[in-house]
């Protein structure tokens, strides 16, 4: 997905249907602000087991939104 500091590459593992975890590889998102959605988004999407129902981080909806883009494009990947 596209954040406010450039691309945030996601990874998302996938078992038996069930996301089991999300990582957010190197970016240039601000610390402090974006680094906040990186820290606390991951989890809640495993958790929800998707980007449905889970909220931005305040202060960091372009980094939020760069997450779930790039989560939503995992799964889509991962089920064609």
């Amino acid at each position: 997905g596209r954040g406010m500091g450039g691309d945030v590459p996601v990874t998302v593992t996938i078992e038996g249907g069930v996301i089991t975890a999300v990582e957010v590889g190197d970016n240039s998102e601000t610390q402090g602000i974006g680094s906040n959605a990186i820290e606390q988004l991951p989890a809640k999407i495993v958790e929800a087991n998707g980007t449905n129902g889970v909220e931005v981080v305040s202060g960091a909806s372009m980094t939020s939104n760069a997450i779930f883009d790039a989560v939503n494009d995992c799964l889509t990947q991962a089920s064609a």
